[in-house]
């Protein structure tokens, strides 16, 4: 009678075992690569070593108790021991068990020696004590969109306003270069390599997760990813009940500041979100969602859903930043029927915003829209602006409207140098990337300029002033055929008409231009007053371009403001009406 362990080796039980641990770890080793270099959550790489460690017992179980034979798989009792093949089988598994040992040695010699990263850069964790002087590259961050992982995917405005609360906490941190939200944004949805992203984006680090919201239940899982090497700094994941949220967002705040190490960031203190209700909160999150969509409807819906927070809770001075910027945004773009009405209640909320939360960047930031766009209090409006980059002085939005202010003002080579700055934290930010196009133009670097644009027509044909903007480039380059060309591709029709204009003027088609003008003002009145006078500018018929500029003065066209950085105004400076009409704007 055989014993029990001759007969493990005789049905190559042990052989099995020994294959299918090697194999298994192996396995183990790569997926933890390549689940890092995807930045995956640590529920899946424990997922799978659960899954193979449940197999051993069940490959040793089918090695006991089935045998391979020529004619397939057969219980082990049913086989002549005589035409057994136990020992070819064997053989087979030897070769197996030493090729897989082999592989695995040479990644382990490689993964020790090759792969394995620099111990001064892995060994940032929470725990770091050394106080050394990091790269200033190690104190870059990008914020992805948090992936929504409900069962019903509705969540998505939820986890984006959670991804944006981080990202505004993290700016207030003037030691740490945070990416814009545009550009971290401009990832959402997409499955790229971690390491990729921090390439375009500049950044040694990314902080991604997911949310999954049920009922009145969350789960929010948060890692931070070292984007050079792709390993995890720091990973948690937080159930609790919605009305947490407000204490999750400061934990996570808190972890990934300390992640980066206290070195860095000195003792800095954060300011704390809001923590009041969440229904209110949740209000104010789909508010801040359809205010994104930039459409009538959706400044509608922005709205109600401001005031439905604000209802809920009067003290609210987030609700309160967010119905100024939504009714000021509305009113500016011609939906309101009364601007000055429409402007009076978007500064009355945003006051009331600073008045409950001094310390609230998005109080001075809607305060700011109104001083821009109606006020025309170019000092009040810098005031507003440099509170609110005190307060979050790692946001590259504010300082793009800080760049608009210097251009407005005059200073266009130093609105340049600020845009030049900004897109150094916003790189993907289109709007950001044609502002820049639109001070190159005003500094005459229109080889610069010509570049700029049409590398933003390769990327996005459809975006709005694009062709008015090339074919702006082209006149000033003495090339007015490819203008034309330009400006009949320009995707807003008041904008396609205005460079056609201009464009078939200094080809001298003037019968052409006149019937371009004359349906510009035919279909939109003074609401283009600026275009206006900047195509009579142009054509040096300065007493109709400064009547356009009066016209345009009267109903405060908030596109006036920007004379002085378009080259299409520089007829008129040398007109005494020009110094008068900048004195009453308060620019001079």
């Amino acid at each position: 009678m055989p014993s029990f362990f001759s007969e493990l080796k005789r049905r190559n039980v042990i052989r099995v075992g020994i294959a299918y641990v090697v194999v298994a770890w192996l396995l183990a080793q790569v997926a933890e690569l390549a689940l890092g270099s995807f930045g995956s959550p640590g529920w899946v790489m424990k997922t799978i070593l659960l899954v193979l460690a449940l197999g051993l017992p069940l490959a040793l179980f089918f090695a006991w108790a089935f045998e391979l034979t020529p004619e397939g798989l057969k219980k082990e009792k049913d086989v002549d021991r005589s035409q057994s093949i136990t020992h070819r089988t064997g053989r087979k598994l030897d070769f197996i068990i030493i090729g897989v040992l082999t592989v695995a040695l040479a990644y382990f010699v490689a993964d020790k020696f090759v792969f394995q990263p620099d111990v001064s850069r892995t060994a940032t964790t929470t725990l770091a004590s050394a106080p050394t002087e990091p790269d200033e590259d190690t104190k870059s961050i990008a914020v992805l969109p948090f992936v929504d992982m409900s069962p019903a995917k509705d969540q998505e405005y939820f986890t984006d306003g959670l991804s944006e609360n981080l990202l505004n906490a993290l700016a207030q941190i003037s030691e740490i270069k945070v990416a814009g939200r545009t550009s971290s944004f401009a990832f959402k949805g997409l499955n790229q390599d971690l390491r990729g992203i921090g390439e375009q984006l500049n950044v040694r680090n990314i902080l991604e997760g997911s949310v999954q919201k049920a009922g009145s239940q969350i789960r929010i899982t948060a890692q931070l990813v070292n984007t050079k090497d792709g390993f995890h700094l720091w990973s948690e994941t937080f159930d609790r009940n919605l009305d947490d949220i407000f204490a999750v967002q400061d934990e996570i705040t808190v972890a990934v500041v300390q992640a980066l190490r206290e070195s860095i960031l000195g003792q800095k203190e954060i300011a704390a979100g809001y923590s009041g209700n969440f229904v209110a909160y949740n209000a104010y999150l789909l508010g801040q969602s359809y205010h994104s969509q930039k459409t009538i409807d959706g400044y509608e819906k922005a709205i109600a859903q401001y005031r439905r927070a604000l209802e809920i809770d009067a003290n609210m001075a987030l609700a309160w930043a967010g119905l100024s910027r939504t009714i000021a945004e509305r009113t500016g773009f011609g939906f309101d029927t009364s601007f000055a009405q429409g402007y009076e209640q978007a500064r009355e909320a945003a006051e009331k915003a600073i008045e409950l939360n001094p310390n609230l960047p998005e109080g001075y930031l809607a305060l700011a829209d109104v001083q821009h766009s109606h006020d025309w209090n170019w000092p009040a409006l810098e005031r507003s602006l440099r509170r609110a980059l005190e307060l979050r002085p790692g946001d590259p939005d504010i300082r793009a409207e800080l760049a608009e202010l210097l251009a407005i003002r005059g200073d266009i080579a130093g609105a340049f140098a600020q845009i030049q700055q900004v897109l150094a934290q916003d790189p993907l930010n289109m709007n950001v990337q044609r502002q820049r196009i639109w001070l190159l133009i005003a500094l005459h670097r229109s080889d610069e300029a010509l570049a700029g644009a049409q590398r933003m027509l390769a990327s996005d044909p459809d975006m709005g002033a694009l062709g008015l903007m090339l074919s702006i480039v082209h006149n000033d380059r003495g090339e007015h055929a490819k203008a034309l060309a330009a400006a009949k591709k320009e995707t807003f029709p008041f904008l396609r008409l205005t460079g056609e204009a201009i464009a078939y003027h200094a080809l001298g088609d003037s019968k052409t231009a006149e019937e371009k003008l004359t349906q510009l003002v035919d279909e939109l009145g003074d609401d283009v007053s600026y275009q206006v006078a900047a195509i009579y500018s142009l054509r040096g018929d300065l007493d109709r371009a400064f009547e356009a500029l009066e016209r345009g003065f009267a109903i405060r066209d908030p596109g006036l403001v920007l004379i002085q950085a378009h080259t299409a105004f520089e007829p008129l400076r040398d007109d005494p009406r020009y110094d008068a009409l900048l004195k009453r704007m308060g620019l001079r």
